[in-house]
């Protein structure tokens, strides 16, 4: 698995169903955010920003991580990204990503037969017309196949859920949420509420990496 994922119903078997059978998961405040620990210890937050202009959304993201050791920066990551809606349609995405010093970039555009996309070291290729980017916030994406916005790399989306958690937030609270554990080229859980709003994530990578909601 690479080394960073952002950034990103029951039984073990694919998901299949119209991925944009319910309205966008746009939260009332417009903005999500999240603290990010790994193995405990804060390294630094996650944040969208969602913009509506007439039929049109856009989705910025912004991550910032730094992982020290002994006082001394270890890993330093960051990502960009702005994903392009219309009339509920994921339309584009652009992002750009420095995992410690690796610059990579990735590009998506919906074309007539799927979507045109590209990456720093893959080519362009044409993707599955029910393609969602690996943004967490809309939960379906996990109907279909998911775009990893670092790598460029497209996959079905593998899923099951184990059922509903009580998770910590940010300010001390908790939340309750379903968990959706995500296997085959992706392995990781990423929780929605029942108003299926993105509310946690977790995952293995050097470490064990978890989310825990920002006050809106």
């Amino acid at each position: 698995m690479n080394r960073r994922l952002f950034l990103l119903s029951s039984g073990a078997s694919a998901m299949a169903g119209p991925a944009l059978a319910a309205p966008l998961p746009v939260p009332p405040s417009g903005r999500i955010g999240f603290r990010v620990l790994r193995n405990g210890t804060p390294i630094g937050e996650h944040h969208l920003v969602f913009t509506r202009s007439g039929d049109t959304l856009r989705v910025d993201l912004h991550v910032a991580l730094l992982v020290r050791l002994a006082g001394i920066s270890f890993f330093r990551y960051t990502a960009q990204a702005t994903e392009i809606w219309s009339d509920g349609a994921f339309q584009s995405v652009y992002s750009q990503v420095n995992d410690n010093g690796n610059h990579l970039q990735v590009q998506a555009e919906r074309i007539a037969n799927g979507y045109a996309i590209k990456g720093t070291h893959v080519p362009r290729y044409i993707g599955h017309p029910n393609t969602l980017p690996l943004t967490y916030w809309n939960k379906a994406m996990l109907y279909g196949t998911i775009l990893n916005i670092q790598t460029a790399h497209s996959y079905p989306a593998i899923v099951r859920s184990p059922g509903w958690n009580r998770l910590p937030t940010a300010d001390g609270g908790s939340v309750v949420a379903q968990r959706f554990d995500v296997t085959g080229k992706l392995h990781l859980s990423v929780w929605y509420d029942q108003y299926a709003q993105w509310s946690g994530l977790a995952f293995h990578v050097d470490g064990y990496e978890t989310y825990e909601r920002l006050p809106a």
